[in-house]
């Protein structure tokens, strides 16, 4: 299907559409349940996280670095809320607000493993960091193909 002037509209069955729906849900709930996980046990989780305290005293804040409770708030309110809610709103066919907030939240993992690489190089980071440039990409590419007049059809 094309609108005026020969660009194609972006359906909501789209790969792009599909990709971001998926990196929004996958994120969201793992970053609530990781970010759960670290405030529910502050000192060591049961899968071992614990063991980045050491390394986490590089940080800047280090006073928010004495135990996992602080990282653990900020990857779910940065990370899981926001992916979460554009999760929601993709499975409501509110597909430009889910856009939007799948936007933001690609942009926080961006700022979140970026700081993250600086401060604690490693690989599990860069992949993540990738995977937010690559929402942020695919949103802005949906976000120019969806009509203003119209919520769906993404």
């Amino acid at each position: 299907m094309t609108e005026w002037g020969g660009n194609p509209v972006v359906t909501r069955r789209s790969v792009p559409a599909k990709i971001v729906y998926v990196m929004c849900a996958v994120n969201g709930l793992c970053a609530l349940f990781f970010g759960g996980l670290m405030m529910v046990f502050p000192v060591d989780t049961p899968l071992g996280l614990g063991a980045l305290l050491p390394a986490m005293t590089k940080f800047p804040f280090q006073m928010f670095f004495q135990t996992l409770f602080w990282s653990g708030l900020a990857l779910a309110l940065c990370n899981g809320v926001f992916n979460s809610i554009a999760a929601v709103f993709f499975m409501g066919k509110r597909d430009r607000t889910a856009l939007k907030f799948a936007f933001v939240a690609g942009i926080l993992l961006i700022i979140w493993d970026t700081y993250e690489t600086i401060f604690l190089p490693n690989p599990l980071a860069v992949l993540y960091g990738l995977m937010g440039v690559v929402q942020v990409i695919l949103c802005v590419f949906l976000l120019g193909r969806v009509k203003e007049t119209r919520e769906g059809d993404v």
